[in-house]
């Protein structure tokens, strides 16, 4: 998939991969995401396993992303090179920050990006022609201060996304992880995000833990969400067939 054609995939759906088990990506890839993110930052996974899954991940029509640890250019490089389309850059909190991203994601003249595709250029001679105009940028928004910069951080012309970490976004601002999709004040911060993303004619994405929280998202007006984690979906599926046997156990005590 070309990033045009993924950025036209509106509502995109993304899927999200803790683990290391590439059959986590080929259930995932076997699917109807738009996209599946493979996360180097809180993923129980390091760059061996991200390239094992990319590559499982290049059999189908799915978006590869990967969500890097940390805002270097020498990680950023090595998940393009091993055929990531999208980057994901955490903790960006300035304009500054965002710029520094972008350089490393592009070949001069748009940036820094030193050259080697190792494995996404074996099938694709042309890839260091073409590569500057397919990588999609997106950037985590999930501090105060990141909130405050908004306005000067989406000037940025090769910005592509804008992803809401609302974990982290609600902690920064006092509020319990468990209350981040019911809290006023968060509530508006997302709101105020959407708003300003959305005027600037970039792509406005939030991560979210269920479908029903995709659902209210995209019904605000968000053009990306993700479907909670591999591993938390699992651990979903494994507890509501358990508490079906303990239910009927105990109803069959009766």
């Amino acid at each position: 998939m070309k990033k045009l054609e993924f950025k036209k995939r509106k509502p995109i759906i993304n899927g999200w991969l803790h683990s290391p088990c590439t059959l986590s990506a080929e259930i995932f890839g076997n699917s109807n995401f738009t996209s599946i993110t493979v996360d180097l930052q809180h993923g129980m996974l390091d760059f061996n396993h991200c390239r094992n899954i990319l590559q499982t991940l290049s059999k189908y029509s799915v978006y590869p992303i990967v969500r890097v640890p940390s805002n270097e250019t020498g990680i950023i490089n090595k998940c393009l090179d091993a055929g990531a389309k999208g980057i994901i850059c955490p903790l960006i909190n300035t304009k500054e920050d965002c710029e520094k991203f972008i350089e490393s994601c592009f070949y001069f003249p748009k940036g820094i990006r030193s050259f080697g595709p190792t494995l996404v250029g074996i099938n694709d001679s042309k890839y260091f022609l073409k590569s500057n105009k397919e990588i999609t940028t997106i950037i985590m928004l999930e501090t105060k201060e990141s909130v405050l910069n908004l306005d000067d951080i989406l000037k940025i012309k090769l910005l592509d996304v804008i992803y809401v970490g609302p974990f982290d976004l609600s902690i920064n601002h006092g509020v319990l992880p468990e209350e981040i999709f019911r809290n006023n004040k968060m509530l508006k911060i997302y709101k105020y995000v959407l708003t300003r993303v959305k005027k600037e004619k970039k792509i406005a994405a939030i991560h979210c833990t269920s479908a029903e929280i995709a659902i209210y998202f995209l019904k605000m007006g968000y053009d990306f969400v993700t479907l909670s984690t591999d591993l938390a979906l699992l651990n979903k599926s494994v507890y509501n067939e358990q508490d079906k046997i303990k239910r009927f156990l105990k109803n069959s005590l009766k």
